[in-house]
């Protein structure tokens, strides 16, 4: 039976702040995001991660992308080639994968575009292709492919989940525990092999995390489920129409990567996350109204959002 999340529930959950903290004490965050067709996910999602108190993010993306709104300053920026004008390929990935232990967690999906170059960067940067070795001839080019760094913990987002869905049995090569998966109802189908979701939804969202032992919060509206993979399951369910305008799920994907870097557990940032993200929504719908909020608007409303929680 799933229950409701509350601030009480959510409150132990926050990452510790200890006063002798440096930046590198919440963590360094890699976000692969945006692209020239949806640079400002891109924007949202670093500076959202950022806001929840992630130590140091970096965004990777391609050259195309670099002409898109501007990111806040903090955040490191790091470029990677392009399989073609607009679009990740393998070689992006080849590039990062040996720096995946320089990283707390990752980011990976809002406004990447779904090309099906990027599905193969996603697939190798991610260790889930069905090999991961190269060959010369018919021999394993095994002294050429040095060991793999383990993959860090990671949301999966957007664009990602979509090019995931055309990967037959994914989950059975993505490390058990390690993601967070954020679909809205479309991309839910997508990845289950259906037309559209029917039936109770906390139910889908469960038996969903269960089979791909992965965290999953499932998006609809009001509704948001959040579903472990050992079969707890909460719900946030508090109507904003204000929360409904473009980029505010690449916010709540920042939100909860900025604390999963910050070594919250899967679970736990995705609890945590939704309510902070549901909270600042709610303080924007209280100053400017149900209709004109702006995913941006959220932004500097998370740590106000954050220093609440933490006083009541």
């Amino acid at each position: 039976m799933p229950t409701t999340l509350t601030a009480a529930s959510v409150r132990p959950l926050l990452p510790a702040r200890p006063g002798d903290a440096y930046k590198g004490t919440f963590g360094t965050l890699l976000a692969i995001a945006g692209s020239i067709i949806y640079p400002g996910a891109a924007s949202l999602a670093t500076a959202a991660a950022a806001r929840v108190g992630a130590g140091l993010v970096t965004l990777a993306v391609g050259r195309s992308a670099l002409s898109g709104p501007g990111r806040i300053p903090e955040v490191v920026l790091r470029i990677l080639p392009e399989a073609e004008f607009g679009y990740l390929g393998e070689a992006a990935a080849d590039e990062l994968i040996p720096q995946l232990g320089s990283f707390g967690a990752l980011l990976v999906g809002p406004g990447i575009g779904r090309d099906e170059s990027t599905r193969g960067f996603i697939t190798s940067l991610l260790g889930i292709r069905a090999s991961e070795t190269g060959t010369m001839g018919f021999v394993p080019n095994i002294m050429q492919t040095p060991p793999r760094p383990r993959l860090p913990p990671v949301v999966i987002d957007a664009d990602a989940l979509t090019l995931l869905a055309g990967v037959e049995r994914w989950w059975e090569r993505l490390p058990a525990g390690q993601a967070v998966l954020t679909p809205h109802l479309g991309e839910m189908a997508r990845l289950l092999g259906v037309p559209a979701l029917t039936g109770d939804q906390c139910a889908i969202a469960s038996e969903a995390a269960v089979r791909w032992r992965q965290v999953v919060v499932l998006k609809k509206g009001a509704l948001t489920v959040i579903a472990d993979p050992n079969g707890e399951t909460v719900v946030h369910d508090r109507p904003n129409p204000a929360l409904a305008t473009a980029g505010t799920g690449d916010v709540l994907a920042g939100c909860i990567a900025g604390l999963l870097v910050q070594g919250a557990t899967p679970y736990d940032a995705a609890r945590a996350g939704v309510h902070l993200h549901g909270q600042a929504g709610a303080m924007a719908a209280a100053e400017l109204g149900d209709a004109g909020v702006l995913a941006s608007d959220l932004l500097p409303l998370l740590p106000r959002a954050l220093k609440a929680l933490k006083q009541h």
